[in-house]
């Protein structure tokens, strides 16, 4: 498939076609990986609220506090 890069008033845009397009009004963010742009879906920030991390800290258990808390040595290959 292809698509045509068109001037929109002073933006530029393109027309997907119907069996692809992305879902209309919904966000996206756009990444350029070189020449290769990739929409994705955006997606709400799972670390903005420090409310609904406080049951997953409470399930936390000291074994892995100690694994998280660990010095490492040596060189990770």
């Amino acid at each position: 498939m292809e698509t045509t890069v068109r001037k929109i008033g002073n933006s530029v845009g393109a027309i997907f076609p119907k069996d692809i397009s992305p879902e209309v009004g919904k966000i996206y963010t756009i990444i350029k990986i070189g020449e290769t742009y990739v929409l994705k879906p955006k997606k709400e920030d799972i670390f903005k609220s420090p409310e609904a991390w406080a049951v997953f800290r409470e399930s936390i258990t000291q074994e892995d506090k100690e694994w998280d808390e660990m010095d490492l040595e040596g060189e990770e290959l």
